[in-house]
């Protein structure tokens, strides 16, 4: 408890990097590390301090930083229903053009994530494209994790320990809802990342026939095989 102890050290080490931070506030519950770089892997240690003890072990993860993505060209992510032409299914990262891409059914094997809303009523499938009812050959395998409700942005979703996924496997989500979605997914290369189906309006689909449509947020980590992938605005992004 604070009063058992003054302060914090915080180490973060990285490739050529090993600093230490002093927290003075033993009641803080953030604190900034600013100029870090997507794509690199930082260790952060924290020890309580009183006076010159320290304590013996140390809370430590393994982080970077994650990459947001709410356009593609300057227009919002979009992804269509299963009836439509102009792209179900979602590329999270395209490492030439360094961005998301929305695939049609033709780009089905590059897809890492897909709506459907096939034979459903008034509600949509989301997750792994082969959990759902589009037939791809072959195919990505992406791997499921959590999924958060009434979220309206990525900031809302912080958690201080790793992010983990179980298996492919997909989401119904009502089309009516107060607040958007947001799930958290690992891509077959072993990129994490954290999807936002936003809530418009009090709904998830917008639109019209045959065109309906989802918005879509991205927090995505180049980094591979790093799970502590969240976002927050005082913390590294």
């Amino acid at each position: 408890t604070a009063g058992t102890f003054k302060s914090y050290a915080l180490q973060v080490t990285a490739t050529g990097l090993d600093t230490t931070f002093t927290i003075s506030d033993a009641t803080a519950t953030a604190f900034v590390v600013s100029g870090l770089t997507n794509g690199t892997t930082y260790k952060f240690s924290l020890k309580s301090v009183n006076g010159t003890a320290k304590s013996a072990t140390a809370a430590t993860i393994s982080w970077s930083p994650s990459t947001r993505f709410t356009e593609i060209n300057g227009n919002s992510i979009r992804l269509y229903e299963y009836v439509s032409t102009r792209g179900s299914g979602l590329q999270l990262y395209n490492p030439t053009t360094k961005s998301p891409e929305v695939m049609n059914i033709a780009g089905g094997s590059s897809w890492d994530f897909a709506i459907d809303n096939n034979g459903i009523a008034d509600s949509l499938d989301t997750g792994s494209p082969g959990a759902l009812s589009f037939t791809i050959a072959p195919r990505r395998v992406t791997m499921m994790g959590k999924i958060y409700s009434n979220v309206t942005s990525l900031d809302d979703i912080y958690e201080s320990a790793d992010l983990t996924v179980s298996a492919e496997g997909s989401y119904t989500l009502p089309n009516v809802a107060t607040g958007g979605y947001c799930m958290v997914l690992k891509t077959a290369d072993g990129n994490f990342a954290k999807v936002l189906i936003k809530s418009v309006g009090g709904k998830i689909l917008q639109g019209t026939a045959p065109d309906r449509y989802c918005e879509v947020e991205i927090s995505y980590q180049t980094a591979k095989n790093v799970p502590h992938a969240e976002v927050k605005p005082t913390v590294g992004n």
